[in-house]
């Protein structure tokens, strides 16, 4: 009977962790499901209500009955910018006529919501967390790799998306999807190096993985790449020691290893053979994203490319940051008394969310919100070195993908930064107020926050 309860408890954390996933990595389901399968093209309706179906799976039987303590400091920081930015939109609002104040004010409550819902769901989350994300993402995945493959219109070279629209407004999200690819490697990662994960699940987690990769290879976006390229280093950094290094390269000089990779060689050059149009299709996806990256560095440079006589250009994203910075600048040479309140609500589309606190709510908006994520990447690189649990060093590796795009794009008002970082508010800087059972490493407990009494339960 304890065992049944306990399944039963198992699948409520994992009924309130898939309505987590909708909210921060629903859109490429909704996507699929609203304009793949037609079910309502375009519709922000439809987008609502799937978010409202995320709040709704959310909430816990002790709602209200039971509050888990956040990071305080993140807590009133978060909160503030919210308020900060509706005070905005109502009162300092340079294009009143243009704002969807309705649209917005939902997105805003949504968040507040979600937090709030946070602070109401148990700890114990922590054991499923990691993998529901996982089959949640792997299913967003396969959803993508359908809407490739049926789509007429889309062949090799393009990215990898779902197209939004009809004719000539037709148009598509990547990021969304290389956002969803880039939170599939980072779970994989993390359940298949934990020491309790048996093998079968090690092998799953890394063939996800590995299909992750390709996918987020097809979409293209630089972001994700960065913050992927910045989350191994910190892993490498924090995770492997020159003596490791050492005895892995000792162990790997044996006859045995030696064999094994030889025979890891062949096989690899024999599957490349029979399946050489795969091996171009990725190859020529990595080479094309390469030369378009080093055609913005030219053009930042003022050099030629591909020939003496084609000079080269940034593309639109790039190009829109460069027009951003050009319009800070001018700002901080003649007209720096302007950031003391900002430009207004939504004033002008920066491209660099950090940048666009700063102008468009002045130096308090740059504090509230530079700041939390300030604090929301002191304690992701605390959590990498110390992997207390497998939630927060999940979160504390997916925060590198925004701590990037702080300054690649978006704006600080949209719910793909804050849904993350209502996650960071709840869940970063209170390991020591987990139950000990929770973490991977109970002997990095503050001994003055817990002490372990007979019946072998921690307390405060």
């Amino acid at each position: 009977m304890r065992k049944f309860l306990y399944f039963l408890q198992t699948l409520d954390y994992m009924r309130m962790v898939l309505g987590i996933c909708i909210l921060l990595d629903g859109y490429p389901l909704i996507f699929f499901f609203r304009d793949e399968l037609r079910l309502a093209p375009g519709s922000t309706m439809f987008t609502a209500v799937a978010l409202a179906m995320g709040l709704v799976l959310m909430v816990p039987f002790t709602v209200l009955r039971r509050l888990y303590r956040p990071n305080i400091t993140m807590f009133w920081m978060g909160i503030s910018f919210l308020l900060f930015c509706i005070a905005y939109m109502y009162l300092f609002n340079p294009y009143p006529q243009v704002t969807d104040f309705t649209k917005d004010m939902i997105y805003f409550a949504y968040v507040i919501i979600f937090l709030f819902l946070l602070i109401n769901i148990p700890n114990d989350i922590i054991r499923v967390f990691v993998p529901v994300v996982i089959l949640f993402t792997l299913v967003s995945n396969l959803a993508l790799v359908y809407a490739l493959l049926t789509n007429p219109n889309w062949v090799i070279g393009m990215r990898a998306t779902i197209v939004l629209g009809e004719g000539d407004e037709a148009s598509g999200n990547p990021h969304a999807f290389s956002r969803n690819a880039f939170m599939s490697i980072i779970a994989c990662a993390i359940w298949m190096v934990r020491p309790q994960t048996n093998f079968l699940i090690r092998l799953f987690c890394f063939f996800s993985g590995v299909f992750s990769l390709a996918i987020l290879i097809l979409t293209q976006t630089r972001s994700s790449v960065v913050a992927l390229i910045i989350a191994i280093v910190f892993f490498l950094s924090f995770n492997v020691r020159p003596a490791q290094i050492r005895t892995m390269v000792k162990g790997l000089l044996k006859p045995i290893p030696i064999i094994t990779i030889c025979l890891g060689i062949i096989g690899l050059m024999f599957f490349f053979r029979k399946y050489y149009d795969a091996y171009a299709i990725l190859y020529g996806y990595v080479v094309a994203f390469i030369e378009r990256n080093m055609e913005n560095v030219y053009a930042i440079l003022g050099m030629k490319a591909k020939g003496a006589d084609y000079k080269a250009v940034l593309d639109g994203s790039a190009a829109n940051r460069s027009v951003s910075a050009t319009f800070l600048n001018n700002v901080l040479v003649g007209h720096q008394y302007k950031l003391i309140l900002g430009y207004g609500y939504k004033y002008l589309y920066l491209d660099i969310p950090v940048v666009e606190a700063l102008t468009n709510q002045g130096i308090l908006g740059f504090i509230l919100f530079g700041g939390l994520n300030a604090i929301a990447v002191y304690h992701s690189v605390r959590v990498m070195r110390t992997n207390p649990n497998p939630l927060n060093t999940f979160l504390a590796y997916f925060y590198t993908l925004l701590m990037v795009q702080l300054f690649t794009n978006g704006r600080p008002y949209e719910i793909s930064f804050w849904f993350p970082l209502a996650m960071m508010i709840r869940f970063m800087g209170v390991e020591h107020l987990f139950p000990a059972y929770l973490s991977d490493r109970p002997h990095l407990l503050n001994e003055e926050q817990y002490q372990v009494v007979a019946n072998g339960q921690p307390t405060r």
